[in-house]
């Protein structure tokens, strides 16, 4: 899952990059400003996307991870508990 974090991350800080270049007139100059603007603002919009998105993935995965800790701690409570009886 790591692989697929870090990917998702240089997925989202590279296509935030092109939208900034994209801006500034340094990919693509020779395209006029409200085309490179849209699409600049596209590709802008979809790197915070990602960013927001991989967050709200590694947030669930903690989660999971947690809820699944707390299971198997409960389970060795009960069975410890099972013995001593």
């Amino acid at each position: 899952m790591n692989t697929v974090i870090y990917v998702n991350y240089f997925t989202a800080v590279v296509v935030f990059g092109m939208g900034i270049l994209f801006i500034t007139g340094l990919l693509l100059p020779q395209v006029d400003f409200q085309t490179r603007l849209i699409f600049g603002v596209i590709f802008i919009s979809y790197g915070v996307y990602r960013f927001i998105n991989v967050q709200a993935k590694r947030k669930i995965l903690r989660q999971n991870q947690e809820h699944e800790r707390i299971k198997r701690a409960q389970e060795e409570l009960i069975k410890k508990q099972r013995i001593s009886k």
